[in-house]
Order: C-alpha cells, then structure tokens, then sequence
C-alpha cells in the first residue's frame, strides 16, 4: 500500500513495510504536483544527499535512474527521485509540454521541498539522464556552492549538437519529426504512448554546456555509451576537459538508455567508483 504525503508533513514508513522509503507529491507555484520517492531515510546520519533526475518521454523507474540510485545507497545517502511535471511517470501532465526549462523548474522544486526536511544537507550530488543530464548541469552551473558532486549519464550537451546528431544518424525519422513537430512514442515500462515535440530540441538552442563549465565547480563524472546516436560519447570527453574538475567515461556496447543488464552492470560500477572515489 503506498500513502501520499502533502509538502509539510514529516516522514513515516508506508504500511507495505518499505522501511527507509518515503513518497510524496510536492506541489508547485502553478498548483501542478512532481511525485517524489525519497529512499534511504535511514541513511541522513551521514549527511549525504543525492538527487537523480530521468530524461525525456521517462520516468523515476527508468534503468540508468535506478542503477545509479543502488549505487548511492549502497554509499549510504539519502535519495530523491522524481518525475518530472511533463513525462511518462506519475506526475503525469503533457509531454509536449516538456522542454530543458521545465526539467530544471521541476529539479529546483524538488531541491526546495528537501531543504525544509531533516535529511537535507549541503553539498550534495546530483545525476540525471540525458535531458535530465543537461538539467543537473544547468542546475549545477547556477548553483556551484550546492553541488560537491555531479554524474550526468549521456547528457544533452546542447541542442545545436542534439539536432545535429540527429540529422546525421537517423536523417528521415528525424526531418519526418521536425516536419511534423512531434512523434509519437510508447514507453516500453508502463505502456503509455505520448507525443513527444520537437520544441523540446529547439528550445534546448539556448542551452551550451561548453559555455556553462566554467561555473560548475563540483567534481564531475561524464558517462557516455559507445553506441550512442543521440549523444556523441567523444564530445563527452571533450566536455569533461573544459569542466573544473571533469572526467569521463565510456559504456562499451551500449545504447542511450543502456537497456542490457551488462550496460547496466557497468554503468553501476563506474558510478559507485566514482561515489567511493570522491566522498562528500
């Protein structure tokens, strides 16, 4: 049995005996809700604290935003996952509706409703997913004295380049979307077929993680796929060179969303290094 907590409220332990889980709808300024899972309570000893936010057309339940939740708390934090307002996940709302602004609005949401609990602690890691990788970025960017710790996993680097690769490795789906300014899409995890806007890639335009690495001062671990279409792992290492304290990594045979438990084994064990390697 799942309970839902309205903001406000503290902490308790749902009756299905998920001991140091918590679920909870925050609601935001526009009266809309970003469902959140906090897991590890019992781990706020250790003044530990990460955020992990999913990419576009997911959810929390995605496999990179699981493997890397197992990895912080096998390191003893405390985790927060959402979904993101415009998404496949239990917050719900339009998924034409999703652009990199709206993943940032619902990661500084969910950092602000931390800071009221008991958990919460400075500085903190943050991760996420592709356009939740350039989320944590930007959000780092702004925030550099929040963050000691920062894991994007095949991140958006900027939409030029998003669109560019695009175009040059999957040129007739993607002319076919532009024109058309959406696809449909059905998440393999729970079924729902959403549109997802060609906006999105547009807007990000704006975004160019070259041009905030200077700002980000948590160290920073960049993990990209070999067989990546979307984000070129070469340009992650590039990126990692301009960060002030970068890295990056490489996922041999994997895919965007690394689906092959392999992928999936390897993406935990560069991410637990990592964690071990550079405590809070």
């Amino acid at each position: 049995m799942k309970k839902y907590l309205i903001i406000g409220f503290l902490f308790f332990v749902c009756a299905c005996g998920h001991l140091g889980k918590i679920d909870t709808r925050i609601h935001t300024a526009q009266n809309q809700t970003v469902f959140t899972e906090i897991d590890g309570i019992e781990n706020a000893k250790y003044h530990k604290l990460a955020f992990i936010e999913h990419g576009l057309a997911s959810n929390m339940e995605h496999q990179v935003v699981q493997t890397a939740k197992q990895a912080f708390l096998d390191n003893n934090y405390v985790v927060v996952t959402f979904d993101a307002r415009h998404s496949t996940g239990e917050s719900g709302n339009d998924v034409e509706k999703a652009r990199l602004s709206t993943f940032v609005q619902d990661l500084q949401t969910a950092v602000a409703w931390a800071k009221t609990q008991s958990f919460y602690h400075e500085p903190f890691a943050l991760s996420g997913h592709s356009l939740g990788g350039a989320s944590v970025l930007q959000y780092s960017a702004e925030n550099p004295e929040q963050v000691g710790l920062l894991i994007p996993v095949a991140p958006v680097i900027s939409g030029n380049l998003w669109e560019q690769s695009c175009m040059q490795n999957m040129s007739d789906f993607c002319r076919q979307w532009k024109q058309n300014g959406f696809y449909e899409y059905t998440d393999k995890q729970n079924g729902k077929t959403v549109r997802i806007p060609y906006a999105v890639v547009t807007a990000s335009k704006n975004y160019n993680a070259y041009t905030i690495a200077p700002q980000i001062r948590a160290k920073t671990l960049l993990i990209g796929a070999q067989k990546d279409i979307i984000i070129d792992a070469a340009e992650l290492q590039q990126l990692a060179k301009s960060l002030h304290c970068g890295q990056s990594e490489v996922i041999a045979d994997s895919g965007h969303n690394f689906e092959q438990k392999q992928n999936q084994a390897d993406l935990y064990q560069k991410i637990d290094k990592f964690i071990k390697d550079n405590p809070l």
